[in-house]
């Protein structure tokens, strides 16, 4: 490991919101991959002996029971798999989507560059959320339809990102010199470039990836996500609103818990990484630390 990942390493793990994003985010991944042996009951089944909407701290259901009688905890488990599957694929699929439309427009700033970019702006003419609605609700209900709809909605932001960073990497004199060499175009943009535009993308795309994951919650809250019966933390929430005045509200303030820390762990590991592998931002953190640390021992 090189000198320059070991210092990004330490800074990214001496965040302590950044480590409790990842430790969340571990946990999660945890949840998602043994849901099956970890959670008590089956998600899509009425548990043997249940009744409708018990409340959190019945015996034998932790988080208590929804309106079909169906285990919460084991629901929030299982929704786990659909919100991890539909925040993540969608991002890094986009991602490297982006990459390459990002380089290449950034590197040929001709024709090339501007066609790309000006159909990219065309996206930006809507606003994310409801660019999202629209595909969804022309592909129709479904996990898969959701995340072709946020792939598309996220390739023109992160293509933005790609472009901006590789725009100011080609003017620079390293660039300069591998043309005076003759190194080729692809080399020069996948070999030279990208290793440096990577450390921006990686940080803004799980920062998106956090917010992903409300806009698919959103999207299956008003019928365009993930359909019944398969647990899904939008969906309990919009099955909860039947029974919210009925002073059942915890139906919908579980799964809307859940979906609120989830994301905001993606939204520290974002913040943890754009200071951890910008040199900038990490020198401004050990500042503000420097300067934390002397006022706490001028008032001690």
């Amino acid at each position: 490991m090189t000198t320059k990942w070991k210092q990004s390493c330490k800074a990214f793990f001496s965040d302590k919101m950044a480590t409790t994003g990842a430790i969340v985010i571990l946990f999660s991944l945890i949840l998602a991959v043994f849901a099956s042996w970890i959670a008590p009951y089956n998600p899509d089944v009425v548990a043997e002996g249940s009744t409708r909407l018990m409340p959190p701290g019945t015996e034998g259901h932790i988080l208590g029971t929804d309106q079909q009688g169906r285990d919460i905890l084991s629901r929030v488990i299982f929704g786990t798999q659909t919100s991890l599957i539909s925040a993540v694929i969608p991002v890094i699929i986009a991602a490297i989507i982006s990459v390459v439309l990002g380089v290449i427009a950034g590197y040929y700033q001709g024709f090339i560059g501007n066609l790309i970019m000006r159909t990219m702006d065309i996206f930006f003419a809507f606003p994310a959320v409801l660019l999202a609605i629209a595909i969804a609700a022309i592909l129709g209900p479904g996990l898969l339809n959701v995340i072709i709809a946020m792939i598309i909605v996220r390739i023109p932001y992160m293509t933005r990102v790609v472009y901006t960073d590789t725009l100011q990497e080609s003017q620079k004199e390293y660039i300069e010199a591998a043309k005076a060499f003759g190194i080729g175009d692809i080399e020069i943009m996948f070999k030279q470039i990208l290793p440096n535009v990577l450390p921006s993308l990686i940080a803004y795309s799980t920062t998106l990836a956090g917010v992903t994951i409300v806009t698919v919650a959103g999207l299956s809250f008003i019928g365009l996500g993930v359909q019944p019966p398969t647990a899904d933390w939008g969906r309990m929430a919009s099955d909860g609103r039947k029974v919210l005045m009925q002073g059942h509200a915890f139906v919908t303030f579980i799964p809307g818990i859940a979906i609120l820390i989830l994301s905001f762990a993606f939204s520290m590991i974002g913040d943890g990484l754009r200071n951890a592998l910008d040199p900038y931002e990490r020198s401004k953190v050990k500042e503000k630390k420097k300067i934390s640390r002397k006022a706490s021992q001028h008032i001690a």
